[in-house]
């Protein structure tokens, strides 16, 4: 066998938490061949962290739902920092839901997100200078389903 490059150790730096907040109606589009696609727009929201700002009125959630309970989920945000810069958020990513959970949290009630798997990747765009760092940033977040109105997550960025 070759001998191995050293590379970097990976290393995980926290982004911000964000609370996205969806509009109480949604477009169910239907089966489209590959599963039941239901689009689910943006109201708002906030974020903290190493960046801060609000989540704008703009941009919805796409999820493509598979019958062995898949979700994939294609997301467009525009974020707005506190300080003024833009942010395009574009997201891809997977959940695993389970029919119990989904009727549970349809009932309103809390699902530990520890129980269903939701992550996606995140991709960053602005042409704000002081946030060009995070265009070239590989960065991921860890999701939960807060009620049927709000989602949540955790940013990462690997370092």
């Amino acid at each position: 066998m070759r001998e191995r490059m050293k590379l970097p150790e990976a290393k995980l730096e926290h982004l911000f938490y964000i609370e996205v907040d969806l509009h109480k109606y949604y477009y169910d589009v239907g089966n489209v061949g590959r599963g039941d696609l239901v689009i689910c727009p943006i109201a708002g929201g906030r974020f903290d962290g190493k960046i801060s700002g609000d989540v704008m009125n703009f941009g919805a959630d796409w999820n493509l739902m598979y019958a062995n309970y898949l979700n994939c989920v294609d997301t467009r945000y525009l974020l707005k920092t506190d300080d003024g810069a833009y942010i395009s958020l574009t997201t891809i990513g997977r959940a695993v839901i389970k029919p119990e959970q989904d009727e549970a949290m349809e009932r309103g009630e809390y699902v530990d997100p520890s129980d269903y798997y939701f992550r996606q990747h995140l991709l960053f765009e602005t042409g704000d200078e002081r946030y060009q760092w995070i265009n070239g940033a590989c960065c991921f977040a860890v999701i939960g389903i807060k009620d049927e109105e709000t989602i949540v997550y955790d940013a990462y960025m690997v370092k």
